[in-house]
């Protein structure tokens, strides 16, 4: 079911597409997917992955925030308010337990040694990813990093 949210991004889309004069087809030439695939992002039925939506951006000659407000939105609004607390927050003992047991082997253990907790974590379940998510999580990072210097840079 499409999101209110999912439905104003997909109408973003559309609407900057058509500002431009652009047909689908090469929209989706541009990001290297085919316009079927395109099609679902202005319909709402899927939601671009964020290295789309950085040559999206770069296309329309706008900042990439623009789409990232949508996601981020959507996020907390329908992801987080279904769910109380945050799954690696609990940290429910069978992935703490496949945590310890991964970070004890010795072939990991020198690259955990200094970490925190935290980073522990992240670094944990960024391994657990496909490329495709990786490279999400890592535009996630640089785009908060990028707002934070931005918004401290507004207080000096």
């Amino acid at each position: 079911m499409e999101t209110p949210t999912a439905n104003k991004l997909s109408q973003y889309l559309k609407e900057l597409r058509k500002s431009h004069g652009y047909q689908q087809e090469f929209v989706a030439s541009h990001l290297n997917i085919t316009r079927q695939t395109y099609s679902h992002y202005e319909t709402g039925r899927i939601t671009p992955p964020v290295n789309s939506l950085y040559n999206l951006a770069a296309l329309y000659g706008i900042p990439v925030e623009n789409f990232m407000e949508f996601l981020v939105t959507y996020n907390i609004n329908s992801d987080f308010a279904r769910k109380p607390v945050s799954p690696l927050l609990q940290e429910p003992a069978s992935d703490l337990n496949k945590f310890m047991t991964y970070i004890e082997q010795p072939e990991h253990s020198r690259k955990f040694k200094s970490l925190d907790h935290n980073e522990k974590l992240l670094l944990y379940y960024y391994q657990q990813l496909d490329q495709r998510d990786r490279e999400d999580v890592l535009t996630f990072l640089k785009v908060k990093y990028e707002n934070r210097k931005l918004e401290e840079q507004g207080r000096t």
